[in-house]
């Protein structure tokens, strides 16, 4: 048998420094390099893309900023998905570990650190569309906010003029039809604070009859039957209220209602197509838990829903695509390719 080179205490020696060496150089290497490494052969897993996150989750104000400032410089006219203008301080913070990857790290070094970029640029391609979509949200709900407050203002002027012939102005609430009815709510607040999802829920207010089957007893004679109904904001931020009375008369003053037994609710029936609604944060934070700098109370209006309008626009709309579809073929493939179509059969 052959000998090996050296006494055993210079092998261990010489070992000892190659390890030293390769400690050397992975101390060199990129933080986030080094944790998911260890992650892989530890747990005996791959990396998947959402390992990156941990160390790329600083993709705040200081990165928004500079992402503006490079697109401001860029100066690429091809696709911005083959742009890499926002990620030169990437390039120069990995430059000293590109030179020191040696050995046989470095095809998995520079495997993970290409994941790691096309995991960057997604978090900001999908958080550009995040602001893109809340941008939209916030023009819609401000729309919609200055279409009821300025029925609103007219609203007051009408009431005036009213109020100086000592009447009232009747407000026809009607709740005979099945299921009540319902306002779309919107905020431009609450877009603001709670906007986190491309899904974003439609918010609401219902009023209705309640009746003896729902354990609410018949009204006697001469009263007033009683309207019950619910705020929902999203799948947990939900409030019921009522037994309350029906409002007959279009007014300015504000009407308290308690939602779920221990919120205050303040509603504003002024016309029957609109009204306007302040809600609780803590209503708003059944859902989700908000900063403590977050308004004690978000602001909403309500445009009455017009079930009938709905249905006719829905019409509308597959009436104009049946009409712009394309013709489809008069044989279908099956029967034009398939052995056992018509074509192939015999014919006695």
């Amino acid at each position: 048998m052959g000998k090996r080179n050296g006494p055993p205490s210079d092998r261990v020696q010489a070992g000892r420094i190659e390890k030293q060496r390769r400690d050397a150089a992975r101390s060199k290497l990129p933080a986030w390099y080094l944790r998911l490494s260890s992650q892989q052969y530890t747990k005996y897993r791959s990396v998947s893309p959402e390992d990156f996150d941990e160390d790329i989750s600083e993709l705040g104000e200081s990165d928004k900023s500079s992402e503006m400032e490079d697109d401001a410089e860029c100066e690429c006219d091809s696709d911005a998905s083959e742009c890499d203008c926002g990620f030169e301080d990437e390039k120069d913070e990995d430059n000293e570990s590109e030179k020191t990857c040696e050995g046989s790290e470095a095809e998995f070094y520079y495997e993970m650190k290409d994941c790691r970029r096309e995991r960057k640029k997604s978090l900001l391609e999908e958080r550009k569309r995040e602001e893109e979509a809340k941008e939209s949200a916030m023009d819609y709900a401000k729309a919609k906010e200055e279409e009821v407050n300025t029925a609103y203002t007219a609203f007051k002027k009408t009431q005036r003029r009213v109020q100086k012939k000592g009447e009232k102005i009747p407000l026809d609430f009607d709740l005979s039809h099945r299921g009540g009815i319902t306002y779309k709510l919107f905020s431009t607040q609450h877009v603001e604070w709670l906007f986190g999802s491309s899904i974003y829920p439609t918010q609401r207010a219902d009023f209705h009859y309640l009746d003896e089957c729902d354990g609410v007893p018949r009204p006697k004679d001469g009263e007033e039957r009683p309207m019950f109904g619910m705020i929902y904001l999203d799948a947990m931020a939900t409030c019921n209220y009522g037994p309350i009375a029906v409002p007959t008369q279009a007014r300015r003053k504000t009407v308290r209602i308690t939602g779920g037994k221990k919120y205050e609710l303040k509603f504003k029936f002024f016309e029957k197509k609109y009204l306007k609604l302040s809600v609780p944060c803590a209503v708003v934070e059944e859902g989700t838990k908000l900063p403590p700098d977050a308004p004690e109370t978000f602001e909403f209006v309500g445009i009455l829903r017009d079930l009938e309008k709905e249905k006719e626009e829905r019409l509308r709309a597959a009436e104009e695509e049946k009409k712009n579809r394309p013709a489809s073929p008069r044989e279908s493939y099956f029967e034009m390719n398939h052995p056992m179509g018509w074509w192939a059969q015999p014919r006695w």
